[in-house]
Protein backbone atom coordinates (compact mmCIF):
# COMPACT_ATOMS: atom_id res chain seq x y z
CA UNK A 1 0.00 0.00 0.00
CA UNK A 2 1.52 3.68 -1.08
CA UNK A 3 1.31 6.18 1.08
CA UNK A 4 -1.60 8.46 1.47
CA UNK A 5 0.18 12.22 1.14
CA UNK A 6 3.55 13.48 2.16
CA UNK A 7 2.77 16.77 4.21
CA UNK A 8 -0.24 16.94 7.08
CA UNK A 9 -0.72 20.10 8.56
CA UNK A 10 -2.99 20.28 11.63
CA UNK A 11 -4.01 23.39 14.35
CA UNK A 12 -3.20 21.74 17.70
CA UNK A 13 -5.54 23.05 19.77
CA UNK A 14 -5.01 24.00 23.41
CA UNK A 15 -7.31 22.44 26.39
CA UNK A 16 -9.05 23.67 29.61
CA UNK A 17 -9.97 22.03 32.63
CA UNK A 18 -13.09 24.11 33.37
CA UNK A 19 -13.16 21.70 36.78
CA UNK A 20 -10.38 19.68 38.14
CA UNK A 21 -11.10 18.00 41.86
CA UNK A 22 -8.53 15.03 43.22
CA UNK A 23 -10.04 12.51 44.26
CA UNK A 24 -7.42 10.67 45.79
CA UNK A 25 -4.14 8.49 44.56
CA UNK A 26 -3.19 4.76 42.78
CA UNK A 27 -0.11 2.79 41.90
CA UNK A 28 0.28 2.33 38.26
CA UNK A 29 3.32 -0.27 39.41
CA UNK A 30 5.74 1.74 39.29
CA UNK A 31 4.97 5.14 41.09
CA UNK A 32 1.66 6.56 42.85
CA UNK A 33 -0.56 9.00 40.75
CA UNK A 34 -3.07 11.22 41.68
CA UNK A 35 -6.59 10.37 40.45
CA UNK A 36 -9.03 13.19 38.74
CA UNK A 37 -12.53 14.32 37.80
CA UNK A 38 -12.10 16.82 35.47
CA UNK A 39 -13.58 18.42 32.26
CA UNK A 40 -11.58 19.19 29.53
CA UNK A 41 -12.86 21.68 26.94
CA UNK A 42 -11.26 22.78 23.88
CA UNK A 43 -9.93 26.30 22.58
CA UNK A 44 -9.39 28.04 19.00
CA UNK A 45 -5.98 29.07 20.32
CA UNK A 46 -3.41 26.41 19.00
CA UNK A 47 -0.33 25.79 17.65
CA UNK A 48 0.36 25.22 14.08
CA UNK A 49 2.03 21.84 13.15
CA UNK A 50 3.23 20.54 10.09
CA UNK A 51 4.75 16.92 9.25
CA UNK A 52 6.52 16.15 6.16
CA UNK A 53 7.37 12.43 5.62
CA UNK A 54 9.91 10.90 3.22
CA UNK A 55 12.74 13.50 4.13
CA UNK A 56 16.24 12.49 4.69
CA UNK A 57 17.05 11.85 8.02
CA UNK A 58 14.56 13.86 11.19
CA UNK A 59 14.42 17.34 11.82
CA UNK A 60 12.14 19.49 14.10
CA UNK A 61 11.73 23.14 13.86
CA UNK A 62 10.69 24.81 16.77
CA UNK A 63 11.37 27.54 18.86
CA UNK A 64 13.31 26.39 21.75
CA UNK A 65 12.87 29.37 23.89
CA UNK A 66 9.27 28.57 23.49
CA UNK A 67 9.10 24.39 23.96
CA UNK A 68 12.70 23.70 25.14
CA UNK A 69 15.67 21.65 23.65
CA UNK A 70 14.87 18.91 20.86
CA UNK A 71 14.94 15.36 22.82
CA UNK A 72 12.45 17.04 25.79
CA UNK A 73 10.32 18.22 22.78
CA UNK A 74 6.56 16.28 23.13
CA UNK A 75 5.81 16.55 19.42
CA UNK A 76 9.37 15.51 18.72
CA UNK A 77 8.91 12.65 21.13
CA UNK A 78 5.74 11.21 20.05
CA UNK A 79 7.27 10.81 16.10
CA UNK A 80 9.57 8.82 17.65
CA UNK A 81 7.39 6.98 19.54
CA UNK A 82 5.27 6.36 16.42
CA UNK A 83 8.14 5.19 14.60
CA UNK A 84 9.08 2.80 17.00
CA UNK A 85 5.51 1.55 17.47
CA UNK A 86 4.81 1.24 13.87
CA UNK A 87 8.42 0.59 11.59
CA UNK A 88 7.41 3.57 9.22
CA UNK A 89 8.15 7.04 8.67
CA UNK A 90 11.71 6.99 9.71
CA UNK A 91 12.20 10.25 7.87
CA UNK A 92 10.09 12.70 8.59
CA UNK A 93 10.68 16.80 9.09
CA UNK A 94 8.37 18.50 11.90
CA UNK A 95 7.76 22.44 12.25
CA UNK A 96 6.12 23.77 14.60
CA UNK A 97 4.55 27.36 15.23
CA UNK A 98 4.38 27.89 19.12
CA UNK A 99 0.84 29.92 20.33
CA UNK A 100 0.30 27.89 23.36
CA UNK A 101 2.43 28.35 25.96
CA UNK A 102 4.74 25.42 27.93
CA UNK A 103 4.11 24.89 31.34
CA UNK A 104 0.61 26.92 31.13
CA UNK A 105 -1.59 24.64 32.00
CA UNK A 106 -3.10 24.10 28.94
CA UNK A 107 -1.62 20.90 27.37
CA UNK A 108 1.00 23.36 25.74
CA UNK A 109 3.64 20.42 24.95
CA UNK A 110 0.61 17.90 24.43
CA UNK A 111 -0.96 19.39 22.01
CA UNK A 112 1.52 19.30 20.16
CA UNK A 113 2.16 15.54 20.55
CA UNK A 114 -1.10 14.68 19.26
CA UNK A 115 -1.17 16.85 16.46
CA UNK A 116 2.07 14.59 15.28
CA UNK A 117 0.63 11.42 15.82
CA UNK A 118 -3.14 12.32 13.84
CA UNK A 119 -0.30 13.77 11.02
CA UNK A 120 1.66 10.94 10.81
CA UNK A 121 -1.35 8.47 11.42
CA UNK A 122 -3.00 10.60 8.55
CA UNK A 123 -0.12 9.39 6.62
CA UNK A 124 0.79 6.17 7.05
CA UNK A 125 0.01 3.59 4.58
CA UNK A 126 -1.14 1.34 7.43
CA UNK A 127 -2.47 3.23 10.41
CA UNK A 128 -3.00 2.66 13.58
CA UNK A 129 -6.23 1.92 15.12
CA UNK A 130 -7.94 5.25 16.81
CA UNK A 131 -7.56 3.04 20.47
CA UNK A 132 -3.83 2.12 19.86
CA UNK A 133 -3.29 5.22 18.97
CA UNK A 134 -4.54 6.64 22.21
CA UNK A 135 -2.41 3.90 24.30
CA UNK A 136 0.58 5.44 22.65
CA UNK A 137 -0.52 9.00 23.53
CA UNK A 138 -0.88 7.82 26.60
CA UNK A 139 2.77 7.19 27.07
CA UNK A 140 3.98 10.53 26.35
CA UNK A 141 1.29 13.09 28.73
CA UNK A 142 -1.83 12.55 30.59
CA UNK A 143 -3.06 15.13 28.53
CA UNK A 144 -2.86 13.60 25.11
CA UNK A 145 -5.11 10.93 25.02
CA UNK A 146 -8.14 13.66 25.44
CA UNK A 147 -6.54 15.57 22.74
CA UNK A 148 -6.51 12.52 20.13
CA UNK A 149 -10.25 11.22 21.08
CA UNK A 150 -11.58 13.32 18.65
CA UNK A 151 -13.77 15.25 20.80
CA UNK A 152 -14.02 18.90 22.17
CA UNK A 153 -15.38 18.47 25.83
CA UNK A 154 -14.75 14.97 27.97
CA UNK A 155 -14.96 13.81 31.31
CA UNK A 156 -11.73 12.71 32.82
CA UNK A 157 -11.29 10.52 35.37
CA UNK A 158 -9.10 8.04 37.16
CA UNK A 159 -5.31 9.96 36.24
CA UNK A 160 -7.42 11.71 33.46
CA UNK A 161 -7.19 9.14 30.71
CA UNK A 162 -10.61 7.83 31.52
CA UNK A 163 -12.15 9.67 29.07
CA UNK A 164 -16.04 10.22 28.45
CA UNK A 165 -17.23 12.46 25.46
CA UNK A 166 -19.68 14.98 26.01
CA UNK A 167 -22.33 16.71 24.17
CA UNK A 168 -20.11 20.58 23.21
CA UNK A 169 -21.07 23.32 25.56
CA UNK A 170 -22.06 26.72 23.56
CA UNK A 171 -19.31 28.28 22.78
CA UNK A 172 -18.25 31.20 25.09
CA UNK A 173 -15.50 34.04 24.72
CA UNK A 174 -12.96 32.99 27.20
CA UNK A 175 -9.79 35.39 27.84
CA UNK A 176 -6.14 33.67 28.42
CA UNK A 177 -4.29 35.62 31.01
CA UNK A 178 -0.59 33.68 30.28
CA UNK A 179 2.32 34.70 33.14
CA UNK A 180 6.02 35.03 32.60
CA UNK A 181 6.23 31.66 34.22
CA UNK A 182 5.80 27.90 34.45
CA UNK A 183 4.22 25.78 36.28
CA UNK A 184 5.63 21.84 36.27
CA UNK A 185 2.72 19.70 36.77
CA UNK A 186 5.04 17.49 39.15
CA UNK A 187 5.62 20.46 41.12
CA UNK A 188 1.93 21.67 41.12
CA UNK A 189 0.93 18.13 42.35
CA UNK A 190 3.89 17.83 44.72
CA UNK A 191 2.84 20.92 46.89
CA UNK A 192 -0.79 19.36 46.91
CA UNK A 193 0.73 16.11 48.97
CA UNK A 194 2.74 18.10 50.83
CA UNK A 195 0.19 20.47 52.15
CA UNK A 196 -2.39 17.93 52.76
CA UNK A 197 0.19 16.61 54.95
CA UNK A 198 -1.36 13.28 54.86
CA UNK A 199 -5.06 14.17 55.27
CA UNK A 200 -7.82 12.13 53.78
CA UNK A 201 -8.61 13.04 50.35
CA UNK A 202 -12.01 15.03 50.09
CA UNK A 203 -12.53 16.02 45.93
CA UNK A 204 -15.47 14.59 45.14
CA UNK A 205 -17.05 14.31 41.90
CA UNK A 206 -19.11 17.51 40.61
CA UNK A 207 -21.98 16.49 40.44
CA UNK A 208 -22.96 18.29 36.85
CA UNK A 209 -25.53 17.01 34.25
CA UNK A 210 -25.15 15.58 31.37
CA UNK A 211 -24.40 17.19 29.13
CA UNK A 212 -23.06 19.83 31.28
CA UNK A 213 -24.56 23.46 31.29
CA UNK A 214 -22.65 26.74 31.87
CA UNK A 215 -24.38 27.51 34.76
CA UNK A 216 -24.01 23.88 36.51
CA UNK A 217 -20.48 25.10 35.88
CA UNK A 218 -20.58 28.51 37.64
CA UNK A 219 -21.66 26.51 40.50
CA UNK A 220 -19.44 23.90 40.99
CA UNK A 221 -16.13 24.78 38.91
CA UNK A 222 -13.23 24.58 41.21
CA UNK A 223 -9.68 23.88 40.87
CA UNK A 224 -7.93 21.63 43.91
CA UNK A 225 -4.50 22.77 42.70
CA UNK A 226 -5.13 26.47 42.94
CA UNK A 227 -4.43 26.11 46.08
CA UNK A 228 -0.60 25.20 46.48
CA UNK A 229 0.18 26.73 43.56
CA UNK A 230 -1.35 30.22 44.22
CA UNK A 231 0.43 30.26 47.45
CA UNK A 232 4.31 29.87 45.90
CA UNK A 233 2.92 32.20 43.52
CA UNK A 234 0.35 34.77 44.78
CA UNK A 235 -0.15 37.06 41.54
CA UNK A 236 -2.35 34.38 40.54
CA UNK A 237 -4.07 34.85 42.77
CA UNK A 238 -5.19 39.00 41.89
CA UNK A 239 -5.33 37.78 38.48
CA UNK A 240 -8.27 35.38 38.98
CA UNK A 241 -9.58 37.93 40.70
CA UNK A 242 -9.16 40.91 37.99
CA UNK A 243 -10.99 38.56 35.76
CA UNK A 244 -13.75 38.15 37.77
CA UNK A 245 -14.37 41.88 38.31
CA UNK A 246 -13.55 41.79 34.71
CA UNK A 247 -17.19 39.90 34.28
CA UNK A 248 -16.13 36.82 33.92
CA UNK A 249 -18.77 33.85 35.10
CA UNK A 250 -16.11 31.43 35.67
CA UNK A 251 -12.44 32.67 36.50
CA UNK A 252 -9.82 29.68 37.30
CA UNK A 253 -6.66 28.69 36.85
CA UNK A 254 -6.41 25.68 34.32
CA UNK A 255 -4.82 22.29 35.32
CA UNK A 256 -1.76 22.96 36.80
CA UNK A 257 -0.94 26.71 35.94
CA UNK A 258 0.22 29.11 35.38
CA UNK A 259 -2.47 30.25 32.81
CA UNK A 260 -5.78 31.81 34.83
CA UNK A 261 -9.03 32.16 32.56
CA UNK A 262 -11.86 33.72 32.68
CA UNK A 263 -14.90 32.27 30.79
CA UNK A 264 -17.15 35.43 29.47
CA UNK A 265 -20.96 35.07 28.21
CA UNK A 266 -20.65 38.95 27.51
CA UNK A 267 -18.26 38.82 23.99
CA UNK A 268 -18.00 42.63 24.66
CA UNK A 269 -17.19 42.04 27.96
CA UNK A 270 -14.51 39.85 27.49
CA UNK A 271 -12.79 42.15 24.57
CA UNK A 272 -12.50 44.93 26.88
CA UNK A 273 -10.65 42.85 29.72
CA UNK A 274 -8.00 42.04 26.76
CA UNK A 275 -7.81 45.38 25.97
CA UNK A 276 -7.38 46.55 29.77
CA UNK A 277 -4.28 44.00 30.15
CA UNK A 278 -2.78 44.06 26.47
CA UNK A 279 -0.01 41.92 26.03
CA UNK A 280 -0.27 39.36 28.73
CA UNK A 281 -4.48 39.13 28.13
CA UNK A 282 -5.02 36.68 25.30
CA UNK A 283 -8.52 36.36 23.62
CA UNK A 284 -10.08 33.05 22.50
CA UNK A 285 -13.00 31.10 22.35
CA UNK A 286 -14.51 27.46 23.30
CA UNK A 287 -15.14 25.31 19.91
CA UNK A 288 -17.24 22.28 19.47
CA UNK A 289 -14.81 20.74 16.97
CA UNK A 290 -11.76 19.05 16.44
CA UNK A 291 -9.59 20.85 14.15
CA UNK A 292 -9.22 18.56 11.14
CA UNK A 293 -6.20 17.24 9.63
CA UNK A 294 -4.97 18.95 5.97
CA UNK A 295 -3.51 16.10 3.99
CA UNK A 296 -1.10 17.32 1.00
CA UNK A 297 -0.59 14.94 -1.53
Amino acid sequence: MSDRGTVARIAAQAKLNLLLRITGRTDNGSHALHTLHTLFQLVALSDTVTVRVGAQGRTLDCDATAAGPVEQNLGWRAALAFCDATGWGTGFEIAIEKRIPIGGGMGGGSADAAAVLRALNALAPTPLTPNALIALGGHLGADVPFLLMGDATALGTGTGAILTPLLPLPARAVVLELADFAVSSKDAFGWFAADRGGRPYTGTPALLPSPPTWDALRAHAQNDLEAPVFTRHPTLVQRREAMEQAGAEIARMTGSGSTVFGVFADDSAAERAVASAPGSRVLTKTVGEVAPIEVIA
